[in-house]
Order: structure tokens, then C-alpha cells, then sequence
């Protein structure tokens, strides 16, 4: 669902339901196994208790305990946990904060849905699971990522948004050898009777199945923190360091790391509140020992308050170790960027340890040297140093960027004459004048180059067109701006240009650095299906782009996807879909980020894993240029690009949702709810998948590039003269 839409939703729940709103919990910790032979836990049990006291503690007033304490709501089998999950679904209501926490053993068994990319489902282990029978690679009462993404979406449908935590391990690979107080959550798949060998050589190529962030259509948001990527394990510990001589000190490091944050009472963002247990991870705060395991994150509120609770959230802030900062190129740092360090993800924004600049940049980090406070950021030399970086720094936040890119605009083409107006016209210098503003507001440079051109600007009956190529035949396409509205709103227009034509140019040269030496590990398929223009509406005529494009997805199958080639030209209703598949073993984040006709930065994100199953990249796009919505017409130049990283240790994952996007949900995103069911038909039938989608260069980064037009209509007729509307 779209940013802009689900506030809209809580704005009403506010108004009408905010008496009627509440927080619930569902919390599991599975310890002791039925079968001898799955291993007990000593810290789920601990975790539970744990979580239930700090949600108590913060107002929760319905919380649901699983687990073999002696007030648990219920011991934590497979039926009893489907149970618990029934029943919150049955009490949640609209504007509901959920927060559902699983603590337990987790491991792997063989995929029979063939959704995963590495041929295995990740499960959690209840206290009734079995061993598998032999030949099956199927472990009897586990729960799949599947079924708990069914579980979710079912509380999901209530209007309710959802915090899910799981604190167990999806791992199939052995484990390591620790010091004596620490213990992995993760049983081998060899041991519950899974030959993961018979995952190798499967050969599928389908669409994602649900999972715990999949869309639930008219449903509230999600965000899920993941103890450990998938083929790593989860950790618990005794905290008391052996002393304690019981299991009472046993904990999850991951679950420990959350309730610790959420008990001091922080006002966070769920991105803060990750980054801060990543953080702590990273230095074993608290823990004795130094990072053991990396989580995830995944979902659609990551930006938003913890648990809905408005308060102060800070400026934008990157994890700092040392002399690098977890950040770079693709977050908006150059050569000459000074920040400003910090101890804390919460701290104010005046509580500055001291200060920092970039001296060396890369995609996704960067590396700093000391300086002082009042160094001015100069894209020609570095400040001097000064001092040492500060040992308590844990955080950096940008405070000065060097202007190193210049955007270069046309000037004003005037369609009726072709000629561009003179300088010193009304127009000329309303677009001046707020230009410069943007510039400020975003410290990239605008200019007018007397040839060459990043954006184009026509204009046409007293409105503005801007795009890379401002007209298509004699239509003008692109992001418009009517000379009648207010020039305030002009330079916000112009910041998101700006935005995104440096996001576009990063990405450009990321990907001219690619060495054919070292190909992407992952491969990308990229497929247009033509709508039938027979179906379409002539110009000029009513429509209904909803019924317009179910109309013309019922007639468009299979067999009807074609390769993407070059710089297409596309229509009303055409589909785009992007799937991937790992072309050799591994983890990677990839990134499909796209700019539409209105320069809207929209991002979709897959951790592409193993080299099996050829799965959505994104929901499939269907192409608009007459839309429902805020933007009713949006035709012209768009870019898409897919950017592939290696998933770090002890880092965040490269998931750029919500770090890129640049207009609250995106144009596409707004039409995607007006024009929501057009592709339900087509799913059912097996065509496509999903709700609308509408809307490199070092050895750990590869960067594709795709490009194409959206037709006006009347453009679109023009080149199927003879075909009937």
C-alpha cells in the first residue's frame, strides 16, 4: 500500500477510531522439545517473559504468552501457535499497534512451493515438531516463512499494523564453535531427517509466493526484524557470565537487544530502532563479546514511529565503526562531505562528539577523517586533520555537502514559436528563481548549458513540462507545473528533479564501471507484454483506465511476454515484469529502482539468495499514461535501474525503501491504490502475480540499466494506424 494512502487511513482512524485503538501482543518461546532428539533451549523462555515485561511496562493491554512457564497462555505446538495467531486476528481492529514475537529453534527444509530462490523454506520449529520421513525433506508440526506470512497478512486485514520479531535461525549450514555461555538457535536440517541435497538441481521458474511482507490489499503495514540473515544462526547467551548457575540469565542476544532499546522509552522510527540493535550487536555492548550475527529487516513502516508513538525522531543517521561510516554514493555522501558524530541513534541533534569528513567514498561506504568545526565542505581539497575521531562515536549525521554535480537544464522552449524565451521573461525568471531555491534546499547545482542538457523544459498553455526529453511528437510529456499555482510549489517540483537526476547520474557511473571481468551474480529478466490496442480508448474519448486495463490484461497471456529492448516506446496498459535468479551461489540485496515521468523515485527490494528459482523482482508494472489519481496523465521518459550488492557481515543490508524515495509513494504508487484489482483476474488465472507496481562498478556492486517511453495516446494510435479503438 501506498505511504500516502495508509496515512491517509491512520488519519481517519485518528479522527473517528483513536478511542478504540490498542496494542496487543502475541509472544512465543519454545524451550523444551517433545522429541529427544531436537535440542532444548535455555533463553526463549527467558525471552517471553522479557518482552511480555517491556510491553506491559509500555501500555500494551492485550498480550497472548505461549510458552512453558507456568502462566503461559498455552504450551507453544504448532496448533496452539496457529490458535494464538487466530484469535488476535479475531480481537485486532483498524489503527491496532501488533507486535508479534517468536523466540525458538529455527532450521531449513526442501521448498515444495518452489518460491525460494535457493530451492529450501525457512521454519520455525514448534515444541511438537518430528523428524521428517525419510525421502520426504519435510519436517512434520514446523511452521514455514510461508505459513507465518499467511498468519500475519491475517491480522494485517483488520486495518492493524503489525511489528514482528523472530529470534530463531534459518540456517542448514554447521554450526561454529563458541566459547563456553553461548549457544546457536538452529537445529541442522540433517538432524530432523532433511537431505538438502535434493534442493540442488531443482529448476523452477515461478513467482514469489506470500511471505511475512507480502501486500495485503486495503490492509495496514508491516515491518519484520529478522534475528539473522538466512544462512547464518541466532545466538543466545548467558548474560550473568556463568555466574547465575541456572538458565535464568539466558537470553537471546537479538530479543535482548530490542528490549533494552524499547524499554528506555526512546522515541525511534523502526529504521532507528534497528540500527541501534545492529549497532550494539556489532559492539557486543552489554554482551561481552563482539559481533556474532547480522539481522534483517524487512517491510513498509521501517520509516515510521515505533508501535505508532510520535515523538522526536532526529535527522537521518548512518552507522559508524571506527573510521567508516555505513554509507556512501548511493546515500547522497561524496568526497568532502562533513558529518557530525554521535553516540547514540537517539541522542538530540545538538549532541555532537565532534566532527568528520569523507576523505575516500564508495557505493555503500565510506571513510573518514578527523576535522574540525569549522571545516567548509570544498569538492577541491580535504580540511586538515584535526585531532582523532572520537572513541564513543556510534552514529554519523551529514552537516555539509560539497557541490560536486550540476544539474544542466534547457531553457524555457516555448512549443508554439520552437524558440526558447529570452532571459530576462516572466517565466524564465520564475523557473530561475525557484531553481536556485531547490538548489539550496538540496546542495546539488542547477545550470543551463548552452547544449547539453540533463532536463528538458517546454512550455504550453501556461503550464511547465520538465523531463529528459519534454515532448513527444507535439505532445508534451513529463512532470508538469501550472504557472497559476504557487512558486513554493515549483521549487519542491524542482528539489525532487534534482534528486533524482543525481540518484540517475550515481547510478550511470556505477555502471559504466563495471569490469566484464566480474559479471553480476545475479541474472535479471526483463519482459514487456503488449496490451491489445483494440481495447483501448481512442483519443479524445472517455475512459476508464481501471476497466480500460482489466479489459486488457483478461487478453494478455503467457506466451505474450517479449525481452525489453533498448529505449521502447510503450502504452497505456502494456505490463513489465523483472524477475531474477542468483547466477552462482550466494546472498545478495537487490535494489529496483524506479524514476517515472515525474521524476518519483519508487524502490522495491529482494534478498536474492542461491541460484534456483527466478522470482519477482517487484511487483509487475503496468505502464499509465492516463491514470487514476493525483497525476492523471504521465506519460513520457522513464528509467529503471537494478542494483546488486553482496550482503555484508555485521552490516546493514542494502535495502534502499524508503531512503530514495522522494514523494511519499511515488506517482505510480497513488494510481496503484485508485487502480487497485485490475490484475486480480490475471492472477487468479496464473497470468501474473501480484497488486499494481505501478507507480556495478566495485567487485560488490553491479548496476543494469533499463529505459523506455510511455506514449501519449494520441501517440499511441498514431503508430497502429488501422487498428480499431
Amino acid at each position: 500500500m501506498g505511504k500516502l494512502f495508509r496515512l491517509f487511513l491512520l488519519a481517519l482512524v485518528l479522527g473517528a477510531n483513536a478511542a478504540h485503538a490498542e496494542s496487543r501482543a502475541l509472544i512465543i518461546g519454545v524451550a523444551g522439545y517433545d522429541d529427544p532428539d531436537i535440542p532444548d533451549l535455555r533463553g526463549p523462555t527467558n525471552d517471553a517473559l522479557l518482552m511480555r515485561d517491556v510491553l506491559d511496562k509500555s501500555g500494551f493491554i492485550d498480550i497472548t504468552l505461549l510458552g512453558d512457564m507456568p502462566d503461559a497462555d498455552a504450551r507453544p505446538t504448532r496448533a496452539a501457535i496457529f490458535e494464538a495467531f487466530a484469535g488476535l486476528a479475531e480481537r485486532a481492529d483498524e489503527g491496532d499497534q501488533i507486535y508479534v514475537h517468536l523466540s525458538g529453534h529455527g532450521s531449513r527444509q526442501l521448498d515444495p512451493q518452489g518460491d525460494e530462490t535457493d530451492g529450501l523454506d525457512e521454519i520455525f520449529l514448534p515444541a511438537d515438531t518430528a523428524l521428517a520421513q525419510a525421502g520426504t525433506g519435510l519436517v512434520p508440526n514446523a511452521i514455514s516463512d510461508d505459513e507465518i506470512g499467511a498468519l500475519l497478512a491475517g491480522i494485517r486485514r483488520t486495518g492493524a499494523d503489525v511489528f514482528f520479531v523472530m529470534d530463531s535461525c534459518h540456517s542448514g549450514s554447521g554450526t561454529r564453535a563458541f566459547e563456553r555461555g553461548i549457544a546457536d538457535r538452529q537445529v541442522s536440517p540433517a538432524l530432523l531427517g532433511v537431505d538438502l541435497s535434493q534442493a540442488a538441481g531443482q529448476s523452477w521458474s515461478v513467482d514469489a509466493a506470500p511471505d511475512a511482507v507480502g501486500d495485503v490489499e486495503g490492509g495496514g503495514g508491516l515491518v519484520a526484524f529478522y534475528a539473522t540473515r538466512s544462512n547464518d544462526v541466532a545466538r543466545e547467551v548467558d548474560m550473568s557470565g556463568g555466574t547465575a548457575g541456572d538458565d535464568s540469565e539466558w537470553f537471546g542476544l537479538f530479543t535482548a537487544a530490542i528490549a533494552s532499546r524499547l524499554e528506555s522509552g526512546q522515541a525511534l522510527t523502526y529504521r532507528q530502532l534497528f540500527q541501534s540493535v545492529l549497532s550494539e550487536l556489532n559492539q557486543g555492548s552489554g554482551f561481552g563479546m563482539g559481533a556474532v550475527q547480522t539481522p534483517l529487516w524487512q517491510g513498509d513502516m521501517i520509516d515510521e514511529p515505533v508501535f505508532g508513538r510520535q515523538g522526536y525522531a532526529g535527522p537521518e543517521r548512518f552507522l559508524v565503526e571506527g573510521d567508516r561510516v555505513d554509507a556512501g554514493r548511493l546515500h547522497g555522501l561524496e568526497e568532502g562531505t562533513v558529518m557530525a558524530l554521535v553516540a547514540d541513534i537517539a541522542d538530540p541533534q545538538d549532541a555532537v562528539l565532534g566532527y568528520a569528513q569523507v576523505e575516500a567514498v564508495e557505493p555503500r561506504r565510506a571513510y573518514l577523517r578527523p576535522v574540525s568545526d569549522d571545516c567548509v565542505p570544498d569538492p577541491e581539497a580535504l580540511c586538515a586533520f584535526s585531532g582523532s575521531l572520537p572513541e564513543a562515536a556510534r552514529f554519523a549525521q551529514i552537516e555539509a555537502s560539497p557541490v560536486t554535480l550540476t544539474v544542466a537544464f534547457s531553457p524555457v522552449f516555448d512549443t508554439e514559436s520552437g524558440l526558447p524565451l529570452a532571459p530576462g521573461t516572466e517565466t524564465s525568471t520564475r523557473v530561475a528563481e525557484a531553481l536556485e531555491a531547490a538548489s539550496q534546499t538540496t546542495g546539488i547545482g542547477a545550470g543551463y548549458p548552452e547544449e547539453i542538457y540533463d532536463v528538458q523544459i517546454v512550455l504550453k498553455d501556461n503550464t511547465l513540462w520538465f523531463g529528459p526529453a519534454a515532448m513527444i511528437d507535439d505532445t508534451p510529456t513529463g512532470l508538469a507545473f501550472d504557472l497559476s499555482e504557487d512558486g513554493k510549489r515549483l521549487a519542491m517540483l524542482l528539489a525532487r528533479v534534482l534528486k533524482a537526476e543525481r540518484l540517475a547520474h550515481t547510478l550511470d557511473a556505477l555502471g559504466e564501471e563495471a569490469s566484464p571481468f566480474n559479471p553480476s551474480p545475479v541474472a535479471v529478466d526483463v519482459e514487456r507484454n503488449e496490451s491489445p490496442i483494440a481495447v483501448l480508448g481512442a483519443p479524445g474519448s472517455a475512459i476508464d483506465p481501471r476497466r480500460e486495463c482489466q479489459a486488457a490484461l483478461r487478453t494478455m497471456g503467457e506466451v505474450g511476454f517479449q525481452p525489453l529492448a533498448g529505449m521502447d516506446d510503450l502504452k497505456q496498459c502494456d505490463l513489465l515484469r523483472f524477475r531474477a535468479t542468483g547466477a552462482r551461489d550466494g546472498q545478495r540485496d537487490v535494489n529496483r529502482i524506479h524514476i517515472d515521468a515525474q521524476y518519483c523515485i519508487n524502490v522495491d527490494y529482494e534478498l536474492i539468495e542461491g541460484d534456483q528459482a527466478l522470482r519477482d523482482l517487484g511487483d509487475p508494472m503496468v505502464m499509465c499514461s492516463d491514470c487514476p489519481g493525483p497525476v492523471p496523465y504521465s506519460a513520457g521518459y522513464e528509467r529503471l535501474y537494478v542494483l546488486v550488492s553482496e550482503l555484508e557481515e555485521n552490516a546493514e543490508a542494502l535495502n534502499l525503501s524508503g531512503v530514495l524515495d522522494n514523494c511519499g509513494g511515488g506517482t505510480r504508487s497513488a494510481a496503484a491504490n485508485a487502480l487497485s484489482g485490475v490484475l486480480e483476474d490475471a492472477a487468479a488465472s496464473g497470468r501474473t502475480r501480484g497488486s499494481m507496481g505501478l507507480g556495478g562498478a566495485l567487485s560488490d556492486v553491479w548496476v543494469d540499466r533499463y529505459a523506455w517511453r510511455v506514449l501519449p495516446r494520441a501517440s499511441a494510435f498514431a503508430r497502429n494506424e488501422g487498428a480499431m479503438p
